[in-house]
Formats: structure tokens, C-alpha cells, sequence
């Protein structure tokens, strides 16, 4: 093995060594008990911004429009569609 592989090896190992440590500390000083409710905490407060609230009516409002748009537009080429197939008839 070159010393890259030796040191990307190394660094590998490192880094899964200071996880385990890392998540031993946490699971006895009691951090993970608290995380969930963490979590939790972070995404109500997240989907109660009103500044998300208006963004995400926006964005239906604009999807809605679009299949309107698209809608009509179908509807506009069957006719056309129909007119062409009366005159050829």
C-alpha cells in the first residue's frame, strides 16, 4: 500500500474512532435523550414561520394557475382538432 492509502486509512479509522467515542459521551451524559425533542422543536417552529407559510401558498397558487393554463390550452387544441375533422368531413 503507498503512504496516500496508508493516510486515507488512517484518517478513516481516526474519524470512525472519534464517532464511537463521541456517541458513547452523548449516550451517558444524556444528549441523545434530549435530541428528539430537539428535533421536534425545530421543525414546528420551522413550518409555523409565516414567511413559509405565504411562500408555500404562492408556489400552490402558481402551480394551480399553470394547470389552468394547461388546461385550457388542451381544450383549445381539441377543438381545433374537432373544427378540422367537421371541415375535412
Amino acid at each position: 500500500m503507498n503512504n496516500r492509502g496508508m493516510m486515507t486509512s488512517l484518517l478513516t479509522i481516526g474519524a470512525a474512532g472519534a464517532a464511537i467515542y463521541g456517541i458513547a459521551r452523548g449516550v451517558q451524559n444524556g444528549t441523545f435523550q434530549k435530541l428528539p425533542q430537539q428535533v421536534t422543536n425545530a421543525v414546528q417552529s420551522t413550518f409555523s414561520n409565516p414567511n413559509l407559510q405565504q411562500a408555500t401558498e404562492s408556489f400552490q397558487n402558481m402551480m394551480n394557475h399553470q394547470n389552468q393554463g394547461q388546461q385550457q390550452q388542451l381544450s383549445m387544441n381539441q377543438n381545433t382538432t374537432t373544427n378540422l375533422q367537421n371541415q375535412q368531413g
